[in-house]
């Protein structure tokens, strides 16, 4: 009877295949599943990855539908008497492109162009895409439409961004978002060939006006850092916040870093360098004495990564229990309306938070925004001005300050 078990194949190296082992009386084929990980993050007994990967459920999830595949096909070669070998199976685990004509259902098209995307894009990106797709569905079904390549144009998308709007109750920036998700995916079936039709370029994207989040100013950081947290995930999430106010990194980039990242100067400094995962672009960012303490706890396991869906929670939980409960006027733009409210200031904290509060507080300290921008990764003024945000009192200050000169 075939089995196949998942295992590590390098249990010393920095970063390691996870493959599987199908095993069939003689027959022994090694199949890679693409998925790499730190071995200290597999569970050998278990034969998944532990909860401290931060992309632990997607990457387990994953792995699970490469090894029934993997499985099926064998045994369904077996059944038809065919002999599986280890490259026809990865043979038949291969996304298979479609062909280039315009005759292709909507969804045929689509499916594949997903396939294609999931070999080459993060999880986070894809899991966007999906999010599109049960959308769309969602429109063909509620609004009684058929999509065809070939008819798509600006007065479908409109009515698209309308249904978003009512019936998906999405906010004005993030249908913008799956909207232009798709106007991606149409720019590909034209370059593919798959459609001569390009009037969806006629449709334009309505975005959200730009609206400042809160960062946290020092005596908001002090706080944190004195406020005596009795559970031990909190005081795990406060390290997390606390370590990207430092670095400016993105919650991505923190929850990964290793020994390798660290370096020393020659005059005996140390700072971090690491390859952002959302730009791919290095980065080098010098640490101080706090944000390497903070990196040795995460080193030595004192303090580790969790979830983003849970770190954006806690941190919420920490901000509360330390008092930073100012009132924060936001507001929300649903359609052609929008709304506002106040709400206390630890309700709009997040793991990017960090990232904004150390762009912000240097250039509070009076270092140049190009250099800022240089530890942030930002290519222009105008994205980097996103993640800035100086409280009206400082602008106030500054302001009466120069007048008196």
């Amino acid at each position: 009877m075939a089995t196949i078990t998942l295992f590590i194949k390098n249990k010393t190296a920095k970063q390691s295949s996870v493959s599987a082992v199908l095993r069939d009386g003689s027959t022994r084929i090694v199949l890679s599943s693409g998925v790499k990980i730190p071995p200290k993050h597999w569970n050998t007994k278990k034969h998944h990855i532990f909860g401290v990967n931060p992309n632990a459920q997607e990457l387990n999830a994953q792995l699970k539908v490469f090894k029934d595949n993997a499985f099926n096909i064998y045994n369904e070669a077996k059944n038809k008497g065919i002999q599986a070998t280890g490259e026809y199976i990865r043979e038949k685990l291969k996304p298979k492109e479609i062909a280039t004509t315009t005759d292709k259902a909507f969804w045929g098209i689509f499916d594949n162009y997903l396939s294609i995307k999931e070999r080459k894009l993060s999880i986070s990106s894809i899991k966007k895409i999906k999010s599109l797709k049960v959308h769309l569905e969602g429109f063909e079904k509620k609004r009684k439409v058929i999509f065809d390549i070939n008819e798509i144009d600006h007065v479908l998308l409109e009515s698209l961004q309308e249904y978003l709007y009512q019936d998906a109750k999405l906010n004005k920036q993030t249908t913008a978002k799956y909207l232009g998700l798709f106007k991606t995916f149409l720019n590909w079936c034209k370059e593919r060939k798959l459609t001569t039709n390009e009037d969806h370029k006629l449709f334009k994207l309505t975005h959200q006006p730009d609206t400042l989040k809160p960062v946290l100013i020092d005596l908001d950081l002090n706080k944190i850092r004195s406020t005596v947290l009795e559970h031990e995930y909190l005081q795990n999430a406060r390290q997390l916040l606390l370590l990207s106010t430092l670095t400016g990194l993105r919650y991505s980039d923190y929850s990964k870093i290793n020994e390798s990242h660290i370096r020393v100067s020659n005059d005996g400094s140390k700072y971090l360098t690491i390859r952002q995962t959302k730009t791919n672009e290095a980065i080098e960012v010098p640490l101080t004495l706090e944000a390497e303490k903070i990196i040795q706890e995460l080193l030595e396991g004192k303090i580790h990564s969790i979830t983003n869906q849970s770190l954006n929670k806690y941190v919420k939980e920490v901000c509360k229990l330390a008092g930073i409960d100012e009132l924060f006027e936001v507001h929300e733009f649903k359609g052609n309306f929008t709304t506002s409210k106040k709400v206390p200031k630890y309700e709009l904290i997040t793991t990017h938070t960090g990232r904004r509060t150390f762009a912000t507080n240097l250039l509070l300290k009076g270092v140049p925004t190009n250099v800022v921008m240089e530890f942030t990764g930002h290519k222009d003024e105008r994205s980097f001005a996103k993640y800035v945000n100086i409280p009206k009192e400082k602008t106030m200050e500054m302001v009466r300050k120069a007048l008196m000169n």
